[in-house]
């Protein structure tokens, strides 16, 4: 699977330079440039990729303990079409990473509309 095969992202951004990381780590920009995501707006709603429609972790109050089940809840509500505000038209398969501890355990999941 390839990052043109996502149509949205939920990323952890716990802190800001964080989700930067995420978007160099993803692929979406190159190595030291995850600001150029934002700044060129790649992962806004009409970007290449779509990252936090929901806003992310930090519009939550970052949940510790609850940040993976909400981001996949959210996920699982754009690609069923219940998002309301914030669905994406369209959605079929969206990524979600989530971290613990000090960065040290990591996951994505990627989930698809059947």
């Amino acid at each position: 699977m390839a990052l043109e095969d996502l149509d949205l992202a939920e990323v952890h951004d716990c802190f800001t330079i964080a989700e930067l990381i995420m978007y160099e780590v993803m692929g979406l920009a190159p190595s030291g440039q995850g600001r150029r995501a934002i700044e060129e707006g790649w992962v806004y709603r009409d970007g290449k990729l779509p990252v936090n429609l929901s806003g992310g972790l930090k519009a939550k109050g970052h949940p510790v303990g609850a940040t993976g089940v909400s981001q996949h809840v959210v996920a699982a509500m754009q690609l069923s079409g219940t998002a309301g505000d914030m669905q994406l038209p369209g959605a079929r398969r969206a990524a979600v990473h989530n971290m613990g501890g000090l960065a040290i355990a990591n996951y994505v999941s990627v989930l698809e509309a059947v």
